[in-house]
């Protein structure tokens, strides 16, 4: 797609896209605007009709005041029944014209006894009289017995629902013509809600109105409504229903009983919405014409500024392109950006040649250190390889990696890395003979080809050399870098392949098994190194999915009390039987897990495995007494949470603490022992037993001892292998029990495998021992014998 192309839809899209903004915008604006003023106008329409329904309220309980507080009506219904007293007054003040005229649908009269004097239905709509009201009767006594006046009462209208049916209804108490009391009765007037009633609203309110009992509205309740202010300062709640021709308003109306009775409806044109719909579609058509006459115009802009210019450098740099001839230049038109484009296109032109042969030197040399490269190790090696192939002429391959490199360039920052590399490469080139080749694989790894001479040892001497050359102190920038060891694998050209992958790779492969060696030395490529590298790869891999396919399971070897003569615990150890491998050692397994991780994954199972073992056995024998021993990594103890997650665990198991016994190495306690000992406090006061794992292996010190929150101590297998034979061993392994008891420490001696050695532990009071004498570690079934004795 060319460049005007993409301009012209970026603009056109551009425009677009504005206009689709300003349209959402504009439109939102108006329509909410003229929609407000729908609410508003409903609003107010609401409330002239409110004001014209509580009209009848007050008309209704005018004519039902006036004729409660008539001296006639007090007579009534106080004096003894008289027939003809009572017909006189009921064909005088309740004539069917007094009903046609105040629109009343239905009178009644209670005396102050709540007996019935006088009752009367009738339809005025079509002027006869209507059955004896008893319905209206039973629900006055039944659901709205307030309308009937007390002694003390006032009057009352309100609403009422009579079968489901909305009616207005007014109770005044029968007064004299004094309102002197007390009350002789009441007198209840009530209009039905009808149509001929909905009709007269609808005339006085000059809106066509409709009431619905509120179960049966056509637009139900809402969970949140509005309120309006109403006659008497009342507030109802309020809502509107709106679709794309009409918008109907709603109000809540509650009969005297507080409770939900009726919704009064009335519905209006849309007529502002639909104007302000055709108000923006003219907009619209205004403002795409505009974006029209927009996009041409800045088009033909574009045209004459830009894409001319455009088209006559690309017209000039493809004939230098076409000619071949670097010493063409583009023509320089008028002082603009585009001018400066074609002077930097020509000074560019013309140091083409230099900066072509900067960038082959690049592509070949390291820009650090001013050595080989990878690229040009490959090359190198591929010349070396194709002279010394025919006569298989041997040459050796030595890949040499600095040692705690990143601990400088973290700790001294990467100048100071930088500054490192360069002397080291310095220093390399200085032990090399002529016809050696020396590179920069990447970062601190270096690479050294050198032909053999016939001596089998001189690839040994260089290793050594370089060794030797780097060992001296190194000056960087005003300080002296002391430490500076490497770790060199070697590779021999035919023996170890015969191209430069396959020796890089195989020369790489035993420079880590010099690093996992203990670093500051070199390696000789081995196939016995390849099987070692590609087992644990193996071992890594298979690993991940070892506790998934219940291949890890779990051997406790008892610990004996000497004194009691009984098992007081097992220690729980990891065996892995892979269907791949075999039965795996501990000793590979363990450091895989803990360089991929897996060693918190496969401790949690561990921990969780032991825990149900120990209630599997506690299920059995109630009254045994077991703790249980479990080895913790290093890497697990220090894991931010670890004294939690352990709590978590027995808590989700249902573990007791006290009877979980964690063992943490010497050598590792000791090396980190500011953040180890602020773990083992946690897990102390939790409850757990914590011991001092392979004590007297490493460099024992006596100081941290002290300050461990440890409470047993294991003396290392090696201290307990000559105590039959070695004075010496078995005066420090005495000192050791003696000094564990004065610092108040269980001591357990591991590796017994002797009846002497059992005895000389016995003799100085060691608490418990462990080792093949009392059991080897056996599956749990088994375990179950020595704890039950």
């Amino acid at each position: 797609m060319s460049l005007r192309t993409k301009i012209m839809l970026y603009v056109g899209i551009t425009t677009l896209c504005l206009l689709s903004i300003f349209y959402v915008i504009f439109r939102s604006a108006i329509l909410n605007n003229y929609e407000t003023m729908e609410r508003n106008d409903s609003r107010e329409g609401m409330k002239r009709i409110l004001y014209s329904y509580f009209d009848e309220y007050r008309s209704l309980g005018s004519v039902t005041l006036d004729y409660a507080s008539w001296d006639d009506t007090f007579d009534f219904v106080s004096t003894p029944s008289d027939p003809r007293k009572a017909e006189s007054y009921v064909s005088g003040n309740f004539t069917d014209s007094m009903f046609a005229n105040v629109r009343l649908d239905i009178a009644v009269l209670l005396d102050d006894g709540r007996r019935v004097r006088y009752a009367k239905a009738y339809e005025s709509e079509l002027r006869h009289a209507l059955p004896y009201p008893q319905t209206f009767i039973d629900t006055l006594f039944r659901r709205y017995p307030n309308l009937i006046a007390g002694p003390q009462s006032s009057g009352t209208v309100g609403l009422l629902l009579l079968d489901g049916k909305p009616i207005i209804a007014a109770s005044y108490p029968i007064l004299t013509s004094n309102n002197e009391g007390p009350a002789r009765g009441t007198l209840i007037f009530a209009r039905y809600l009808d149509e001929e009633f909905v009709r007269y609203l609808s005339e006085k309110a000059d809106t066509q109105i409709s009431f619905l009992p509120a179960g049966q509205a056509s637009s139900a309740v809402p969970a949140e409504t509005e309120t309006i202010r109403g006659p008497g300062m009342r507030d109802f709640s309020f809502w509107t229903v709106a679709d794309a021709s009409t918008i109907q308003s709603n109000v809540l109306l509650k009969d005297v009983l507080n409770e939900p009775a009726v919704v009064l409806q009335f519905s209006a044109p849309r007529e502002l919405y639909r104007q302000a719909e055709r108000s923006i579609q003219l907009y619209m058509v205004f403002f795409l014409l505009a974006g029209a006459a927009f996009f041409v115009i800045v088009n033909v802009i574009w045209q004459r500024l830009v894409f001319s210019r455009v088209n006559r450098l690309k017209w000039e740099m493809k004939s230098i392109r076409t000619e071949r001839d670097f010493s063409m230049r583009i023509h320089v038109g008028r002082n603009d950006e585009f001018a400066q484009l074609e002077k930097s296109f020509n000074r560019m032109m013309a140091s083409l040649e230099t900066a072509q042969d900067e960038i082959k030197y690049q592509a070949e040399y390291d820009p650090l250190t001013r050595i080989a490269n990878r690229n040009g190790f490959f090359k190198f090696m591929d010349r070396m390889i194709e002279e010394s192939l025919p006569a298989r002429r041997p040459f050796t391959v030595l890949f040499v990696d600095l040692d705690h490199f990143n601990t400088v360039n973290v700790s001294m920052g990467h100048h100071t890395g930088d500054l490192l590399l360069r002397k080291a490469a310095g220093r390399l080139r200085g032990v090399l003979r002529e016809g050696d080749f020396l590179c920069r694989l990447g970062g601190d790894e270096f690479c050294v080809v050198s032909p053999e001479d016939g001596r089998v040892d001189e690839r040994e001497g260089l290793a050594g050399r370089i060794k030797e050359a780097l060992v001296e102190p190194i000056d960087l920038g005003g300080g002296r870098f002391h430490s500076v060891t490497v770790s060199i694998g070697i590779s021999l050209f035919p023996e170890h392949g015969e191209d430069a992958e396959s020796l890089l790779q195989h020369a790489d492969a035993a420079m880590l098994d010099a690093k996992e060696s203990g670093r500051d030395g070199y390696r000789r490529y081995t196939e016995q190194l390849e099987k070692s590298r590609l087992r644990k790869s193996r071992i890594e891999q298979l690993l991940k999915r070892a506790a998934a396919n219940g291949e890890l399971r779990l051997h406790y070897q008892p610990k004996w009390d000497v004194s009691a003569d009984k098992v007081a615990g097992v220690e729980a150890l990891l065996r892995w039987d892979s269907p791949e491998l075999g039965a795996v050692s501990p000793l590979e397994f363990i450091p895989a897990a803990e360089s991929t991780g897996l060693i918190h994954e496969i401790g949690e199972w561990v921990i969780r495995a032991a825990c149900r073992q120990y209630l599997a056995w506690r299920s059995d024998k109630p009254d045994l007494s077991l703790v249980v021993a479990v080895n913790v990594s290093g890497i697990q103890l220090l894991t931010p949470g670890f004294a939690e997650k352990m709590c978590r665990i027995l808590q989700e198991e249902g573990m007791d603490p006290r009877a979980m016994e964690l063992e943490v190495t010497e050598s590792f306690a000791i090396e980190k022992f500011g953040e180890v000992t602020e773990v083992l406090t946690r897990l102390r006061e939790e409850g757990f037993l914590l011991s001092i794992d392979d004590f007297g292996a490493g460099y024992s010190s006596m100081k941290y001892l002290c300050q461990l929150p440890v409470q047993c101590m294991k003396i290392d297998k090696a201290l307990i292998d000559s105590l039959g034979e070695d004075l010496r061993h078995q005066i420090v392994v005495s000192k050791i029990i003696e000094m564990a008891h004065r610092l108040q420490l269980i001591v357990v001696a591991e590796g017994v495998e002797t009846l002497e050695q059992l005895e000389f532990l016995r003799f100085h009071q060691c608490d418990q021992i462990q080792g093949y004498f009392i059991s080897k570690p056996v599956p749990a079934d088994r375990v179950f014998s020595f704890a039950a004795s």
